[in-house]
């Protein structure tokens, strides 16, 4: 039997306790290593953390963590899989927002409230700080800001073309911008700075509508549409 087990496992089940099947329990043992993984990095940075410690943070031995995961890279692999599908979840509300100035000044919100309440910001900074030396990490952080980037693009185009928004600038730049303020938004982790969460919203509306250039604000400065 794994040595690894929780306590609670290796009791008699009560009649009424749902029993746990093979696949939850890898699950939960699979997020007990993620949750180690975590505390570790932010505590030693990804270079300083070895799998020893990972281990000992999730009460495990290194044979039980090395059926789940075989280095530090495949580790960060889940923890960036595990965010790329609450961006997913994020992005889907905003796609769905009718308004594309509401839509991108929500998610934006939603993803630095996101970081604050789960305390994320370090554990970003460190993998951020990591993908540019180890092209491993990398990768992963590629694919993730892909997906996001191809939503966001699409949302974007999608205004655009039905004349709701008029950037000053070609959409790719528009994008790379957006993307770099968020991300810097959800590093900071603001939130924890003492920032008034109505205030940060002001200022993220006022500069979105800045780099979107709505048709309403527009037709309220009385400004003619940009020739692109």
């Amino acid at each position: 039997m794994d040595d690894f087990l929780l306590v609670a496992d290796a009791a008699p089940q009560l009649d009424h306790a749902e029993p746990v099947s093979r696949a939850e329990r890898r699950d939960q043992q699979t997020q007990r290593i993620l949750d180690a993984a975590k505390t570790c990095f932010v505590r030693h940075g990804f270079q300083g953390a070895s799998m020893q410690q990972i281990c000992a943070e999730a009460g495990m031995s290194p044979g039980a963590l090395y059926r789940y995961f075989a280095s530090k890279e495949a580790i960060i692999e889940a923890i960036t899989d595990q965010h790329r599908r609450d961006d997913a979840e994020l992005y889907a509300r905003m796609l769905s927002n009718p308004d594309v100035i509401d839509g991108v000044v929500e998610t934006a919100l939603a993803h630095v409230r996101q970081v604050h309440e789960r305390r994320m910001a370090p554990l970003f900074a460190e993998i951020r700080a990591e993908s540019m030396r180890n092209p491993a990490i990398e990768r992963c952080c590629m694919v993730n800001m892909e997906a996001i980037r191809i939503q966001f693009r699409d949302y974007l185009r999608a205004a655009m073309e039905r004349g709701e928004i008029d950037p000053l600038v070609d959409l790719e730049t528009l994008m790379t911008a957006l993307m770099a303020i968020g991300e810097g938004l959800a590093l900071n982790d603001l939130l924890s700075q003492g920032v008034d969460p109505d205030k940060l919203e002001t200022l993220v509306r006022v500069a979105v509508i800045a780099f979107l250039r709505p048709r309403a604000a527009r037709a309220a400065a009385g400004s003619p549409p940009s020739a692109q």
